[in-house]
C-alpha cells in the first residue's frame, strides 16, 4: 500500500490519476483539503498510526506546503518527543525538515519514495516548444545556475529571474508565482519588451525524493503576462504539470520551455 501525503496544487492530483490508471492501491493524507484522512504537520503520531493501520510501506510527499511558524504548530506527543531535533532543523530550511520526517518514518519501517516514481511522464528532458532559447538566454541560465548553487547552502532558493545579465528576482519563502508577479511591477519591465527568463533548479545535494522544481500552466501564463521569454529547468530533475495545455500556450506566444 502507498500513501500520498498531499499539499496544495495540481501535482497530488496528477499522481492520484496516475496511480488509479496503473491500478495501484493508495490512500491520501491531506494537509489542506477535506478528505478521508486529514492531517497537520505537527501530527506525527497520527500520521504514523494511519500509515501502519493501512499497512503502508511507501509514502509520497507531493504539493506545496506552507511553512508554519514553529511556535504555532500544534504538536502531538510523538512530535513533542522530537522537539529538540525539530527546532534544530527548522532553522536550516524546508529540505532539512523533510529529511527529518523521512528519518522518523524510516525508523517505523516506512519508506519515502520519489514523488515521480509512478508518473515519470511529468519529467521534462528536452525542449518541447517550437521556440528555443537564444545565446543570451543561455548565458543568463549559466549565471543563474551559479547564483542558485551558491545559495543552496542556505536551503532556500530554487528560482531566479535574469534578463541579459541583470538579476531581477530571487525566489525565497514567497514562492515562484510571487517573484514572477513582482517583476511585472518593477519599472524595468514597464517597456513591455519580451525578455528575460525564469530559471528553476534543484538545490545542491538536494534530496530528489521530494520538492523538485515544479511548473505548470499557471507558471507559464504568469511568465507570459510578465513579458518573460521562457523557462529553464534542469534535465530529469523537474516536474512539468498540465503539459499539453502549457505547451500550446507557450507556442502561441513564442515562449520557450527547456530542460538542460
Amino acid at each position: 500500500m502507498i500513501a500520498l501525503i498531499s499539499g496544495k496544487g495540481d501535482y497530488p492530483n496528477e499522481i492520484s490519476s496516475s496511480l488509479k490508471k496503473q491500478k495501484i492501491n493508495f490512500i491520501k493524507l491531506n494537509l489542506y483539503q477535506k478528505d478521508k484522512y486529514n492531517i497537520s504537520i505537527g501530527e506525527i503520531g497520527k500520521i504514523i498510526k494511519i500509515l501502519k493501520s493501512n499497512n503502508v510501506k511507501e509514502v509520497i510527499f507531493a504539493g506545496k506546503v506552507d511553512r508554519p511558524n514553529l511556535r504555532q504548530i500544534k504538536l502531538d506527543l510523538k512530535a513533542i518527543s522530537y522537539l529538540p531535533l525539530l527546532k534544530k532543523v527548522y532553522s536550516k530550511g524546508d529540505g532539512n525538515l523533510l529529511n527529518l520526517i523521512t528519518k522518523i518514518l524510516k525508523d517505523e519501517n516506512i519508506k519515502i519514495i520519489e514523488s515521480h516514481k509512478y508518473c515519470k511522464n511529468l519529467i521534462l528532458k528536452n525542449t518541447p516548444t517550437r521556440t528555443r532559447p537564444s545565446k543570451i538566454d543561455i548565458d543568463d541560465f549559466k549565471k543563474g545556475k551559479k547564483i542558485l548553487n551558491l545559495l543552496s547552502k542556505f536551503d532556500n532558493a530554487q528560482g531566479i529571474i535574469i534578463d541579459e545579465g541583470y538579476i531581477l528576482a530571487i525566489e525565497a519563502a514567497e514562492g515562484t508565482d510571487e517573484i514572477i508577479k513582482r517583476i511585472k511591477k518593477i519599472n524595468y519591465k514597464k517597456n513591455k519588451v519580451v525578455s528575460g527568463s525564469l530559471i528553476k533548479l534543484t538545490k545542491v545535494n538536494q534530496n530528489l525524493k521530494y520538492d523538485l522544481p515544479t511548473i505548470g500552466y499557471r507558471t507559464i501564463s504568469l511568465c507570459i503576462k510578465s513579458n518573460l521569454k521562457g523557462i529553464f529547468l534542469e534535465k530529469n530533475k523537474n516536474i512539468f504539470l498540465n503539459q499539453k495545455k502549457s505547451i500550446d500556450l507557450a507556442n502561441k506566444n513564442n515562449f520557450f520551455i527547456t530542460a538542460v
